[in-house]
């Protein structure tokens, strides 16, 4: 009986023993690289230092600020007496980092979404202002136009009669300058007449004068012949 108990204690004490040196060389195996672990993405923004000595410490420092207006969030995280809890800390002050952004974001996105909402309901005001001022202006054009095209018309046909006006002062001053050279030849011929005239009145005068004289002659002798001379009484 005594037999057959240690030989179930001995079986049971190799499982245990094989047990936990499986789980030891599980932990050896499975446990993470904490370097590999320092320089993954997600611990970039992170600087781990080991101080020497008898205690050995690490420090963990932020390279720069997950926000860009808080750069007052650089610098160092604290000191750990392990990498893994420097590491474990690191991750956790990224994830408080990330979340306060994603607040802060979240915060900025509901004041832009209410700012786009505001936008949105003052865009429709203006758009159905804008409609209403093109309709308006719009008329206003129409009425324009309509008063433009009847100015055209009015200046094509002032425009007519301009060109039928400027061909009949053409053919006046034509005729002035016809009719001038007629004055000038009429002048000439006028001054010729005078001339003529003056010459005929000359002659007539002394037609007159002559044929006075001649009457007067006539007279004498029609004089004489009544009244004859008396002979001398000595011839």
């Amino acid at each position: 009986m005594m037999l057959n108990l240690f030989k179930v204690l001995a079986v049971f004490v190799a499982i245990i023993s094989v047990t936990t040196m499986g789980i030891a060389l599980s932990t050896f195996i499975v446990a993470p690289d904490l370097r590999a672990e320092m320089n993954t993405v997600a611990m970039q923004n992170y600087t781990f230092e080991k101080t020497s000595g008898e205690n050995p410490q690490w420090t963990v420092t932020r390279r720069f600020s997950v926000n860009a207006q808080a750069p007052d969030e650089r610098g160092s995280v604290g000191t750990f007496p392990t990498g893994y809890d420097a590491l474990i800390k690191a991750h956790q002050d990224l994830r408080q980092q990330l979340s306060n952004r994603t607040n802060e974001m979240t915060t900025e996105t509901t004041r832009l979404t209410t700012e786009v909402t505001k936008f949105t309901a003052n865009q429709q005001i203006d758009t159905v202002a804008v409609k209403q001022r093109i309709e308006k202006l719009k008329t206003q054009a129409d009425a324009m136009a309509a008063v433009v095209q009847q100015k055209s018309d009015e200046l094509q046909a002032m425009s007519v009669k301009s060109r039928e006006i400027r061909d009949e002062t053409a053919e006046r001053r034509t005729d002035v300058l016809r009719l001038r050279h007629e004055l000038e030849e009429l002048r000439t011929d006028l001054f010729r007449l005078t001339a003529i005239r003056r010459d005929l009145t000359d002659r007539v005068l002394r037609l007159e004068i002559e044929n006075q004289e001649l009457q007067d002659r006539n007279t004498q002798l029609n004089t004489g012949a009544a009244n004859p001379a008396p002979v001398s009484s000595q011839e």
